[in-house]
């Protein structure tokens, strides 16, 4: 199963080389949308904790936690048990299929509550892990305003130059014409991946004050798989 939280291993391996991850993610042609870039890319940690991307995930990190991302750079699915991931259904271009889980009513939530205690031992770590959630996506939302910055000032330009040339009497270049639709493009897809990711923080939020309840309600000797008295 793809769980939702780093472990306390890699949770202090999120901010190192910001710029450096910039720096490859726009040498993939991700921060700005290229469109010749249409595949996935993984990204893992390695040993020095130094963040690492690419199109496929070398063999001494396949088992071991990684995130996949989209042509956008925003992350897709964050991979924490690889072993679980392998052995999911996956469709013909190799995504894991998400299949809805059966409900078992009572015996889920009591199951549920197990993992709950057996995951943290207080809530402070459940608070922790979410704002370790939190900050990956605040880091792959940095990443993303960088790209429509630059694509900003980028169709500034372009859109000058082309002003220029018809003050000028001149037509405007095809290659100008190109760029300008695809920088707008580019900023497009920057906005729906910011919106995005503002509703995977929503919901890992409520994901993890869900987790609180349900831990303190346990901590205050609540039966597992019970519901609180009203």
């Amino acid at each position: 199963m793809v769980e939702q939280h780093h472990s306390r291993r890699n949770r202090a391996r999120v901010a190192p080389g910001l710029n450096r991850a910039g720096a490859v993610l726009l040498a993939l042609g991700l921060v700005y949308g290229a469109p010749a870039v249409a595949e996935d890319v993984y990204r893992w940690v390695d040993e020095d904790g130094k963040v690492h991307y690419g199109r496929t995930l070398p063999p001494e990190y396949a088992d071991k936690p990684y995130d996949i991302l989209n042509a956008q750079g925003v992350v897709i699915e964050r991979v924490t048990d690889p072993l679980a991931r392998q052995k999911a259904p996956k469709d013909e271009k190799g995504k894991v299929v998400v299949q809805e889980e059966p409900d078992e009513g009572d015996d889920d939530l009591l199951q549920s509550d197990q993992l709950l205690v057996l995951r943290y031992h207080s809530i402070e770590e459940i608070e922790e892990a979410m704002e370790v959630e939190v900050a990956q996506l605040k880091y792959d939302t940095l990443l993303i305003n960088q790209s429509r910055a630059s694509a900003m000032t980028a169709l500034v330009g372009q859109v000058r130059s082309a002003a220029n040339r018809q003050r000028a009497g001149l037509p405007v270049e095809a290659e100008t014409e190109n760029d300008i639709n695809s920088l707008r493009q580019s900023i497009r897809r920057s906005e729906r991946s910011l919106a995005a990711l503002q509703e995977r923080e929503e919901k890992i939020r409520a994901s993890f004050l869900g987790h609180l309840e349900r831990y303190r309600y346990l901590q205050a000797g609540g039966e597992p798989g019970g519901e609180p008295e009203s």
